[in-house]
């Protein structure tokens, strides 16, 4: 307030009850702005303890036998054992490697609080759904026992889900939060009744499968393109690509980018700490390196073919790849406020579809390709973000 304003209120002037209000106004405005800050930090300490529980569960279900003394050695140096294995820190040393105890606990907060748009699909749909054709068809959300329509499909009922199926043969249901491909399913429909991951059943079971205490989507099921069915063609193989902010050209860069593949113990989906695997792909050509699989001790095992299937993976063409990358980039550049994402798409015959995007990715699907901080653009981009300190 101006001085003039303050002597009002002081010598009793006429204008003293706005000179009041005015003086309430800047303070409520300061301690709105304080409590704001204050419940921003709470949020983040809050989150930060969740974190810590979810790095801490991680280490606590890896079952695989790794030696005590060198569980200890990767905690030392910030990494969950199953990472130090896979990625052959003993080896390689730790030096250029994003750590676990970096990903947990400061790649989260890159975002800000617009994570949530990563971290909830159903956010994450309503905000690129902008994006003509960029994402698949959502008709509906499941929530406990009603249907609510999300597309002019006019799902809002379990026999119109019925009803869609009959004309979609196949559709998604997945939840709006959680990652992993944890309860995707794929629905199909069949001359003896509707399959649920495989498993047939008569429809009328539907609607109890359904109920949930998740929220969770109902999506259009995504063919992909035929060198992945070829692949394996029981899941929905997906390239990670991992994109980050250039601070210096105001634009996203790719980082990396992984492809990966399921197998029978993974099906709908190509999860790699489930016995799926995953393979570079060379940005600049769009060809594929060899597979990395995790045996059962937690260590890569190298396929130049797929050991289920017997396809090939390495060199393998993924097709419109710098189209690809470039539409996707072209996306990411709207979004300024997501410095750090990594896009899970599938390609199809005819383009890709953008599954989702995650807010904290998983970097061992990477980093068992080389360490990520070798890359001189992406070590700038972790430092000028205090992520290495």
């Amino acid at each position: 307030m101006d001085r003039d304003r303050r002597s009002a209120v002081r010598s009793g002037s006429r204008f003293p009850a706005a000179a009041r209000r005015l003086d309430f106004d800047v303070a409520f405005g300061y301690g709105y702005a304080q409590s704001m800050q204050l419940t921003s930090l709470a949020k983040d300490a809050y989150r930060k303890r969740q974190y810590i529980r979810w790095l801490i569960h991680d280490e606590r279900t890896n079952r695989r036998p790794i030696p005590r003394a060198e569980r200890l050695r990767a905690w030392k140096a910030g990494f969950l054992s199953l990472t130090y294995r896979m990625c052959q820190i003993d080896r390689n040393g730790p030096k250029d490697y994003v750590t676990d105890r970096m990903r947990y606990l400061r790649t989260p907060f890159l975002n800000g609080s617009y994570s949530v748009v990563l971290d909830d699909k159903l956010i994450f749909n309503e905000v690129f759904r902008r994006h003509p054709g960029l994402l698949p068809e959502t008709y509906a959300l499941f929530r406990r026992d009603r249907v609510l329509p999300l597309s002019s499909d006019r799902v809002v009922s379990y026999d119109d889900v019925l009803r869609l199926l009959d004309a979609k043969g196949r559709l998604i249901v997945k939840p709006t939060t959680g990652g992993g491909g944890g309860n995707v399913v794929v629905l199909e429909r069949r001359a003896d009744g509707v399959a649920w991951n495989g498993e047939v059943g008569a429809p009328e079971r539907l609607r109890e499968r359904l109920k949930s205490s998740r929220d969770r989507l109902l999506t259009e099921f995504v063919q992909q393109a035929g060198y992945a069915q070829e692949i394996h063609p029981g899941s929905a193989n997906t390239i990670r690509v991992l994109c980050l902010w250039n601070d210096d050209e105001k634009e996203p860069f790719v980082a990396r980018a992984v492809h990966r593949f399921g197998s029978p113990a993974t099906i709908p989906v190509d999860n790699i700490t489930q016995g799926g695997l995953d393979a570079l792909v060379d940005l600049e050509s769009g060809r594929l390196g060899r597979g990395a699989r995790m045996t059962p001790d937690g260590r890569p095992e190298w396929h130049d073919s797929h050991p289920d299937t017997g396809a090939r993976i390495e060199g393998v063409q993924v097709p419109r790849w710098r189209e690809t990358l470039d539409a996707l980039l072209a996306v990411h550049s709207k979004y300024p406020e997501l410095p750090y994402v990594g896009w899970d798409v599938v390609v199809t015959e005819d383009g890709f579809k953008l599954l989702e995007g995650n807010n904290m990715s998983g970097l061992w699907m990477f980093q068992v390709h080389g360490p990520l901080l070798a890359n001189p653009r992406v070590r700038r981009f972790f430092e000028r973000r205090k992520v290495l300190r």
